[in-house]
């Protein structure tokens, strides 16, 4: 029987991370109200990603990306008690190829006053930094995906974002992606 090693390692340094991606992602409409029941403190709205872009900024690694056509949706699963939302959405695009992708996320939309005032239509954007609004996303590839699109499949990548609505009141989830090194 192996014992446990009673020290751990010195604490490490601490992780970056580095923006890569970007997120910008058209709902079709406002989510849409599925259930509420208090017996399990839960609500579910579902979000439908009308259209979207998946791309690369400029990053010290010259990783590159690029995912056009995307739709899908977006489980709200809210936990009524602590104002807090948990994704599950299924999003689905083309490279510039045609190489289909599909991408999978949770995440946690703390459900602040910022975030629900562009949700509910009563402001036009909420800040990143003013915003709780998270995602970890993986890809999945159809097998003629360009060779410089694959590094995503080996990496852990983490979003920060934010909502915002246009000037026709479409609704939007943006973010940034990131790298941990």
């Amino acid at each position: 029987m192996s014992t446990i090693l009673k020290q751990l390692p010195n604490f490490p340094t601490q992780p970056k991370l580095i923006p890569v991606l970007t997120f910008n992602l058209k709902l079709k409409s406002d989510p849409q109200h599925i259930y509420t029941n208090t017996k399990i403190d839960k609500t579910l709205n579902l979000a439908t990603i009308e259209n979207g872009e998946i791309k690369s900024i400029d990053n010290e690694f010259g990783f590159q990306l690029l995912v056009n056509e995307i739709f899908g949706t977006d489980d709200l699963n809210i936990n009524i008690s602590i104002n807090t939302a948990y994704l599950d959405c299924k999003l689905y695009g083309k490279t510039p190829n045609g190489s289909g992708v599909k991408v999978n996320y949770g995440g946690r939309v703390q459900l602040t006053k910022p975030s629900v005032d562009v949700i509910t239509n009563k402001s036009k954007e909420a800040t990143i930094d003013e915003s709780f609004v998270t995602c970890n996303p993986s890809f999945i590839f159809d097998d003629s995906v360009e060779e410089e699109f694959k590094w995503v499949l080996k990496e852990n990548l983490i979003g920060k974002g934010r909502f915002a609505r246009d000037d026709d009141d479409n609704l939007y989830v943006q973010y940034y992606i990131y790298v941990i090194r």
